[in-house]
């Protein structure tokens, strides 16, 4: 008998917990998929910490981002069929179609789904949730990332920024956002690009690649000369962080009339951020990673080319090692500490 074991949120701040559910057949509009990686995302720490506010969904399946094999269609999908390897995102490739909500059950207790989940064995996913990988794509490992943090960097630097080779940026934060955004503007050859964090085992993962500098901030005096030293100086910012402060610091170091800060980290849910309005005077503009739309991957195969493209850089900040999914607390707190920059489920 097939097991179906999944990591759960049962109440917040509290541990995960690994139970095996049932492994129901595909509705209308769903694709039952047989996971072979998925990756933890920051949103699940703040899921389980409770940073986004009140979880109304408890208890619920995790994870939005991984790789696997479709094993069952439902009916009314067209575009997949059994044996197709495929992406599993929290990010839509269409608004159009609304799907009827799904649950699993443990014993008698219903475990609610929101349409994706990849912290499990076997995954109901909605069609709109799943992007099927080109042939010529053999890192199914390393495309979790393909699930979030890719498709939103891309955005962010694409079709948000709009950046030319010769583009100005700073990203703040080198976590696995942070991580995706260098890579696609070493895709671009951008040739301009400072990145900053305060965890020195972040910044050497890549530390020799040209045309990017690597600088330490968890000194306050090395944070305000790098303040002080770069006002009206980049095109291009990308925060990663979800630091309230850092964001409003941080605004002022945009260029007059041109630069743009983007915010892709998340902040808690009701944090306020202040600024300095004469930075809005002189056409800075303080903006997300979704606009134009909202969450949409638009361009996946773009996006998928730019990974394989950059393969060697991906496998570099990625760990070399994988968890299991009874051992999915361990990644969680090992991501939480900074000791992974994205921890790997392998099944």
């Amino acid at each position: 008998m097939k097991k179906n074991f999944a990591a759960i949120l049962s109440r917040q701040k509290k541990k995960l917990k690994v139970i095996n559910l049932n492994i129901p057949n595909p509705p209308r509009g769903y694709i039952l998929v047989k996971l072979k990686y998925s990756g933890v995302c920051h949103t699940q720490l703040n899921e389980i910490n409770g940073s986004l506010g009140k979880d109304n969904y408890l208890p619920h399946c995790m994870g939005h981002e991984g790789t696997g094999e479709i094993i069952k269609i439902g009916k009314g999908v067209k575009n997949f069929k059994v044996k197709d390897k495929v992406v599993i995102s929290w990010i839509k490739s269409s608004n159009i179609k609304k799907f009827q909500p799904i649950n699993y059950m443990d014993k008698m207790k219903k475990i609610n789904s929101g349409g994706c989940n990849t912290l499990m064995n076997f995954s109901l996913v909605t069609e709109d949730r799943l992007y099927k990988l080109n042939n010529k794509n053999r890192f199914l490992r390393e495309s979790i990332l393909l699930g979030c943090a890719f498709p939103t960097a891309a955005n962010a630097i694409i079709n948000i920024a709009k950046v030319s080779k010769n583009s100005k940026v700073l990203i703040m934060g080198m976590g696995g956002l942070g991580y995706s955004s260098l890579i696609i503007l070493n895709f671009l050859k951008c040739k301009n690009v400072t990145c900053i964090d305060v965890n020195n085992k972040r910044l050497k993962l890549l530390k020799n690649i040209k045309n990017f500098q690597f600088i330490n901030t968890k000194s306050v005096q090395v944070m305000r000369n790098f303040i002080s030293n770069n006002k009206d100086n980049f095109d291009l910012i990308l925060d990663c962080t979800g630091s309230k402060s850092l964001i409003g610091r941080t605004f002022e170091l945009c260029k007059k009339f041109s630069g743009k800060l983007i915010v892709i980290g998340n902040t808690k849910i009701k944090e306020k951020i202040s600024i300095n309005a004469w930075d809005i005077i002189f056409g800075k503009t303080l903006t997300g990673a979704w606009g134009r739309g909202g969450p949409l991957i638009k361009n996946f195969n773009l996006i998928e080319d730019i990974l394989i493209d950059q393969i060697i850089l991906v496998r570099k900040i990625l760990p070399k090692f994988n968890y299991k999914i009874k051992n999915i607390n361990k990644a969680v707190k090992d991501f939480e500490h900074g000791k992974v920059l994205r921890p790997i489920i392998k099944f």
